[in-house]
């Protein structure tokens, strides 16, 4: 398992640990990933829980591939917020891309 984003159909994004299965997604610990306008005319990414009052928050929810647009890797900076949340703390440095 390694942490990915699932985009679904619909456009909503999620950060998570994800496995890929025969016609499905497992993905442990989801957080749906929102960009968020600030008052300079930037954008910041900011993350909101995605069914952490399920029990299979933390095994894992399994998630249909006709339902799924695309699974990326996230930038390193995605990766090292949602580390800061769920895994090691460990940071990697990197530059983030303007959103704009």
């Amino acid at each position: 398992m390694s942490v990915k984003l699932i985009t679904f159909r619909t456009a909503q994004t999620l950060i998570g640990s994800v496995e890929d299965k025969e016609d499905s997604y497992v993905i442990k610990q989801p957080i749906q990933v929102m960009l968020q306008p600030t008052q300079d005319g930037n954008v910041n990414i900011g993350f909101a829980p995605f069914l952490e009052y399920a029990e299979e928050f933390k095994t894992g929810i399994t998630i249909p591939k006709d339902s799924v647009m695309t699974v990326t890797t996230p930038v390193q900076e995605v990766l090292n917020q949602y580390n800061r949340i769920f895994g090691s703390g460990i940071e990697i440095a990197s530059a983030m891309p303007n959103l704009r």
